[in-house]
């Protein structure tokens, strides 16, 4: 099992439960046809940053990319803003390569 689909088991992504998912993550904030949703931790008094980009293919299939970064803030909304613009830059440097094919 790849660190991936560990993620994604601990995260609950790519479970089969995309509708109850969705409520848990929040709205998602679209980017250049992506969806990202962000999902900060608490980390005794800081915030983790991460997230989740998702896309869906012009087929149907849904691919997903769980994110996890060392960077930690000392706010909820700072934390929001920070995974934003990391997943924003994931995106536009790596786009559709975030999905490895499995």
């Amino acid at each position: 099992m790849g660190l991936g689909t560990l993620l994604k088991k601990v995260f609950g992504a790519g479970d089969g439960t995309q509708g109850n998912q969705a409520q848990s993550l929040g709205e998602p904030i679209e980017y250049k046809g992506y969806q990202i949703f962000l999902q900060p931790r608490a980390l005794g008094g800081q915030f983790g940053v991460g997230g989740l980009i998702r896309k869906t293919t012009a087929d149907g299939e849904t691919r997903e990319h769980v994110f996890i970064r060392a960077d930690q803030a000392p706010s909820r909304d700072l934390c929001n803003e920070i995974t934003l613009q990391k997943a924003r830059n994931a995106i536009d440097t790596l786009g559709d390569s975030l999905f490895p094919d499995n």
